[in-house]
């Protein structure tokens, strides 16, 4: 009888029956996002069920996957080594650019959601493309420029200009600053400088306009700056629930475009509030676009990476 067979056999005496099994299967496919073998998730099912099978057959490294987390640093590739068609990537580079995020209707007339950013490794600069839920890392405020990040289980095509681009999957998965790179990698990425980036001598940002505030209606997320006037609208002291005071600091930013509101919180508010005054002409760099619940209108944020730059 093979390792497999006894396996199968152990689960069924275990009170699993062959659907149940092939769901398992799957299940663990999906969670290990296609980097762990049916016999691998078959062990693993074992494992989960109280189950120990140890066979000198069976290679170490097998147990030793099911232990563990798998080791992506094994499946890692160099982004100058993309090639169109490749499936299942895994790369390790830090954020270079950051695109917004835009919402489109897909051609069955459901909504969608597309984000996008630059990665940059040791060797090279790619796009990476997110869709739908993946997009809400890039909500997130330690996702920011110069951040280490691992992407999992994606595919690569041509974008634009023919240019290669990976898209995550379905399946896949963003990991912001992961812990298990080796520490000569992780020396590595620390010692990229994220200025301008080149692919074939020419610069990725070349050509690209600049953002107005008309297009932040159609942005949720970081936005990398955004410039217009100040129009002061209120600054309001609260108490919050553990009776620690507050401050909220309201202004409008205005372009030849559009305006939009702009939230600024906490000892925040008080620093930005001491240094503008209305018909300032401002920059604001690392801010947050999102729906005012109540006005169901976009508004600006500012995290505790934002900057007030005065132009």
């Amino acid at each position: 009888m093979s390792d497999t067979q006894e396996v199968l056999q152990k689960l069924t005496e275990a009170g699993l029956s062959e659907e149940d099994l092939k769901e398992e299967i799957k299940r663990k496919e999906r969670e290990f996002r296609g980097f762990i073998t049916t016999q691998g998730a078959l062990f693993l099912i074992a494992k989960e069920h109280g189950i120990e099978i140890h066979s000198q057959d069976i290679d170490p490294e097998l147990y030793e996957e099911i232990q563990q987390a798998i080791d992506y640093n094994e499946f890692t590739i160099r982004i100058s080594d993309l090639r169109e068609g490749l499936s299942n990537i895994v790369l390790l580079g830090k954020i270079n650019r950051i695109f917004p995020i835009r919402k489109f209707i897909r051609k069955d007339g459901t909504p969608g959601i597309g984000g996008s950013f630059l990665l940059t490794d040791s060797w090279d600069t790619t796009k990476i493309v997110l869709w739908d839920d993946h997009t809400k890392i890039m909500q997130t405020e330690f996702f920011t420029i110069g951040t280490i990040l691992r992407v999992i289980n994606g595919y690569c095509k041509k974008g634009l200009k023919e240019r290669l681009e990976v898209h995550l999957s379905k399946q896949g998965k963003v990991q912001i600053e992961p812990e298990d790179i080796p520490l000569k990698t992780k020396k590595s990425l620390d010692e990229i400088e994220i200025k301008s980036v080149n692919t074939g001598g020419e610069s990725l940002d070349k050509n690209l306009p600049e953002m107005k505030i008309e297009d932040l209606y159609n942005t949720s997320g970081f936005v990398k700056s955004i410039s217009g006037v100040i129009k002061i609208v209120e600054l309001k002291e609260f108490k919050k629930e553990n009776g620690e005071r507050s401050f909220l600091l309201k202004f409008l930013l205005s372009d030849e475009t559009s305006s939009i509101n702009v939230a600024v919180w906490g000892m925040q508010a008080i620093d930005i509030l001491r240094i503008i005054e209305n018909g300032m002409g401002v920059k604001l760099i690392n801010v947050f676009v999102d729906e005012n619940e109540f006005e169901k209108m976009k508004e600006i944020h500012f995290t505790k990476k934002s900057i007030l730059e005065i132009i």
